[in-house]
């Protein structure tokens, strides 16, 4: 027996530990590996304890016993459950916060953490895995007598709902997640709901392959007649567990598609609050009037979404947590009704009008505002769309226009559930890969189900007027798929990559990924289902070698996921067509034709240009545009030009030339080979080449080539001139004694080039503090070209490969609260009256590939399009200290201010008199910037010409794709005609 800290679990140990807690300080124990820990959760599925070594009184003075009566009757009493195992406590340790109690002895207070997201998200990824897995880690301890007491559970659920209620930040910026916690936490009578039938079956099916079929079904297309199907089903099962399963799924879809009495929900609300909430007692009793005025399913679904929508917006107006919980279970009920009614919807729509379907997705928004999933700004946009739409005729590019603004929903949708709970799913996916289902499970339970399938409806009808579809293995799909960089490719399709093994995608393959990530090597095709944003890094090299790329939504999953491991074509247009067919002969002749037309993939350095003498450090003021890859990088020698145009608006920096790297690292003597390294390099580049190009030797050769330059350059030391003349440079530059950041920016002859852009191959080091710290930096940005992604990127692509010179620029840090590029066209389009812009807050905003608030920007006016709102979990702030803290966002729906977007438009302005940029034909050509806003001043980072893929733009094939669309102006749609 000995004394426990009275610390009890409530969200997940983040805050209150129901069993007893390990210090926080690291396990003295090294980690096992990730593999060790998923047998560890496959032990606890198959052992009678689960998670736990024993079950403990835990006592209200702070002391636990062994379970006997009456243990805690003299210690002011307490509660019983379980006591975690040792694997449970290491795991938890290790972050994975695994077996959640939420049990608290009587009268335990409630305290939260400052920021209790991660443990919450985690504790309601879990609860989804104990319904949707049979139990999970409590598949057998749930028999464990004493081990979870379900009325302790209950009250604790209570408590903690009641608390999170309680604060403004989540009442306000966390609703999705309060109403995710309200709904798999028992706290007050159970209620059926289409996210447990889901789940039920998906445990269902786990134990029962035959049953797949209906699980599939129940998930893709539910509805009443489901519960007669499962009831068929069981009759022919002869396990009795599994058909009392199934009789108890059938019931509670039964029970999700009853008519639900909303309006004894309603006046229940609104006798719980009374008199202390007047506004939300009037609401409701409109609510209850408009409901029984409501003579159709569409009037009453259509009173469903507007509830829904109230609720949201009263919420933070209400002033006790207790009494907001009663908004959010109401907010819960109306939704099953909505989902219910939307059901029945479903089947009727395809013979409504125009005009009627628009109607239900103009409440499907509605519904999803209330539901958390989309943002007060979207719908302002949204309503802008359907606004459009409102008269009983439109042209044809009206319509189509309309609904390729409202096909954003669901990714939009998607995103904001991956901002709340997409690192919790990640970090739990790594022990347990069924964390990954949970952000779909929710999509799938929510009004986007409905609305995407409306949706769909009225895109075919777009489309089929068009005369075009996206074709996915013969089948023509109206939505679900965002086009962000055209191209044509054929190889294997990856549809569930390990992306803890990046360096293993090859080139020839296409991959569905989760998420488009910024250390991303050479593919042969992208299909995104994390929305990140067309202008980072990744995305333009993409488009500047014409590798095609699509956002898709989690809807065209299924689709794809049978061809797994087969060879495909993947198509993407320059007006967004997709393309996805199986490969086979007939595809010859047009990757023949692909091929011959050539394009820009293949450079090489300008050597007549280089000038490898000058051999001294470089402050920024001295280096004009015309130095690009002369001596010194584009980056380099742009950022200088824009300083002496700009001088507010571009830090200080300090430049080490091409010279300076070549008699630092290439000149010197190469072991003892007798040559120097320069020379070592040629002859093995040289031999490299003489083998069969794409053989197993040649990619041996390569490999070992890469891997001994790279660690020849990233042991290389300078030597004590060296530092001595940068020492004295830096202070010259930047002051005596100078204690800020730098950024250490890598800054190449073979990049920004008409033909190749290079846009985030080589390394950066953010906020380098301390002149050691800046020496170590320059070694890993020198040898940065020669990383496997930088090799794998621009090997095939360049001729010459010994003559990549790497400068380096050394920048002062902007401590930016936003950051972000600007293309000055529209992407998509080609539009120069348009801006493209991403925004991220932090530092380095949205060229690492994140969520970001993506814009398209009228110059003329300043008007915004909103592509997507930024719901990237994390930023990137400078450290007094060095380096960058990864932070959580603030989740604003809005980074750039109308004056922020005003200053970009006028330096827009700017760039084609003081700084055009040239493409591949010395045409003018749109630029590519890095921006920076810090007290609502614009900082330049880097500017560059945008650099597309003139293959991929020229392809016949894929010119042919976008020949089908018809002229959008010339024809006419009548709204009150059924769809065709």
């Amino acid at each position: 027996m000995t004394p426990t800290p009275l610390l009890r679990a409530l969200l997940l140990g983040a805050t209150l530990a129901a069993c007893p807690l390990l210090p926080s300080a690291a396990p003295p124990k090294p980690a096992h590996d990730t593999a060790t820990y998923r047998a560890w959760i496959d032990g606890m599925k198959r052992n009678d304890r689960g998670p736990f070594s024993g079950v403990r009184w835990y006592c209200k003075d702070g002391t636990d016993w062994p379970p006997k009566a009456y243990a805690c009757a003299s210690r002011g009493g307490g509660i019983q459950h379980g006591q975690w195992s040792a694997q449970t406590r290491e795991l938890r340790a290790r972050g994975w916060l695994v077996a959640n109690v939420l049990a608290l002895p009587p009268k335990e207070k409630v305290v939260l953490p400052a920021d209790p997201v991660d443990a919450q998200a985690q504790l309601l990824i879990e609860k989804y895995l104990i319904a949707a897995d049979d139990g999970w880690i409590f598949r057998r301890a749930q028999y464990y007598r004493g081990a979870v007491q379900e009325e302790d559970e209950r009250q604790g659920a209570h408590d903690l709902l009641v608390a999170l209620a309680s604060r403004p930040d989540w009442i306000d910026g966390r609703w999705v997640m309060l109403r995710a916690s309200a709904r798999l936490l028992p706290h007050g009578r159970d209620e059926a709901s289409m996210q447990k039938v889901r789940q039920t079956a998906a445990s269902l099916a786990d134990r029962d392959a035959g049953f797949q079929r209906l699980r599939a079904k129940i998930h893709n297309a539910p509805e009443a007649g489901d519960a007669a199907s499962v009831r068929e089903y069981a009759g022919h099962v002869k396990d009795a567990d599994q058909r009392t399963r199934l009789e108890g799924l059938a019931a509670d879809i039964d029970a999700v598609y009853r008519p639900r009495p909303l309006a004894d929900d309603l006046a229940a609300t609104a006798r719980a609050v009374g008199s202390r909430e007047p506004v939300l007692h009037q609401a409701l009793a409109d609510t209850g009037r408009a409901w029984s005025a409501a003579g159709t399913d569409v009037d009453r679904f259509g009173v469903t979404a507007t509830l829904l929508a109230s609720l949201r917006d009263l919420a933070p107006t209400v002033k006790s947590g207790t009494d907001r919980l009663q908004v959010i279970d109401l907010s819960l009920a109306a939704e099953a009704e909505n989902l219910r009614l939307g059901s029945v919807l479903r089947d009727t729509m395809a013979s409504a009008s125009r005009q009627a379907n628009l109607a239900v997705l103009r409440a499907g928004v509605q519904a999803t505002y209330g539901t958390g999933l989309l943002g007060r700004r979207q719908v302002e946009a949204l309503d802008t769309s359907l606004d459009s739409v409102k008269a009983d005729e439109v042209d044809l590019a009206t319509y189509r226009a309309a609904l390729t603004d409202l096909a954003r929903v669901p990714a939009w949708g998607t995103q904001t559930l991956r901002f709340h709970f997409g690192l919790a799913a990640a970090k739990l996916a790594e022990i347990e890969p069924k964390a990954d289902l949970f952000v779909q499970d929710q999509v799938r339970g929510s009004p986007l189900l409905l609305f995407s399938q409306v949706l769909d409806g009225l895109t075919r009808d777009a489309n089929r007027a068009a005369g075009v579809q996206h074709k996915v293995f013969g089948r023509d799909v109206g939505v679900g798929f965002t086009a962000l960089n055209p191209g044509l490719a054929r190889g294997t399709l990856v549809t569930r990559p390990d992306m803890k093994r990046l360096d293993a995608f090859r080139a020839t393959s296409i991959y569905v990924l989760p998420e488009t990530v910024a250390e991303l090597t050479p593919v042969g095709g992208i299909l995104t289902t994390g929305a990140g944003n067309p202008l980072s890094h990744v995305q333009l090299l993409a488009r500047n070698l014409g590798i095609p790329n699509v956002a898709i939504d989690e809807s065209v999953l299924g689709l794809l996921q049978p061809k797994d491991g087969k060879p495909v074509v993947f198509a993407v247009s320059p007006a967004g067509l997709v393309e996805l067919a199986d490969d086979g002969p007939q595809w010859n002749a047009v990757f023949g034709q692909a091929v011959a037309s050539g394009g820009n993939e293949v450079f090489e350095a300008d050597l007549g240009k280089l000038d490898l003498t000058r051999r001294g450090f470089i402050s920024l003021d001295d280096l004009r545009a015309t130095d690009s890859g002369r001596i010194v990088g584009p980056k380099a020698a742009k950022v200088g030009e824009l300083r002496s145009r700009f001088p507010d608006h571009v830090v200080k920096g300090v430049a080490i030339p091409f010279g300076l790297y070549r008699q630092a690292v290439l000149e010197r003597p190469y072991k003892s080979t007798g040559k120097t390294f320069f020379q070592w390099m040629v002859e093995r580049f040289r031999a490299l080449e003489a083998l069969p190009a794409n053989s197993p030797d040649a990619e041996r050769a390569s490999e070992a080539l890469r891997a001994e330059i790279y660690d020849t350059i990233l042991r290389t030391d300078p030597g004590p001139e060296f530092r001595d003349r940068l020492r004295a440079a830096m202070a010259k530059e930047f002051g005596a004694g100078f204690q800020g950041g730098v950024f250490v920016r890598s800054d190449t002859n073979v990049e920004d080039l008409p033909g190749f852009t290079g846009a985030g191959l080589n390394l950066t080091l953010p906020n380098v503090v301390g002149f050691e710290a800046v020496m170590k930096a320059l070694a890993s940005v020198w040898a940065s070209p020669y990383t496997p992604r930088a090799w794998a990127w621009r090997q095939a692509h360049m001729r010459g490969p010994e003559h990549v010179y790497p400068a380096v620029l050394l920048m002062q840090t902007v401590p930016a609260e936003k950051s972000g590029v600007m293309i000055t066209q529209d992407v998509d389009s080609g539009d120069r009256g348009v801006l493209s812009l991403a925004v991220n807050e932090g530092v380095g905003g949205a060229v690492e590939g994140q969520a970001a608030e993506s814009l398209r920007v009228r110059t003329s006016d300043a008007r915004v399009r909103l592509m997507a709102v930024a719901t990237a979990p994390t930023r990137m702030v400078p450290q007094a200290s060095g380096g960058v803290a990864l932070l959580p966002a603030t989740g604003a729906e809005t980074l750039l201010q109308p004056a922020e977007i005003r200053a970009l438009i006028d330096f827009a302005a700017q760039i084609p008199a003081q700084f055009p940029q040239h493409d591949a034909n010395g045409g003018l050509a749109a630029a590519d910037v890095e921006f920076a806003f810090v007290g609502g001043k614009l900082w330049l980072l880097q500017i560059r010409p945008f650099n597309e893929s003139r293959q991929a733009r020229g392809s016949q094939y894929l010119a042919g794709m976008d020949r089908a669309l018809a002229d959008p102006q010339q024809r006419r749609v009548n709204l009150k005609e059924r769809p065709q």
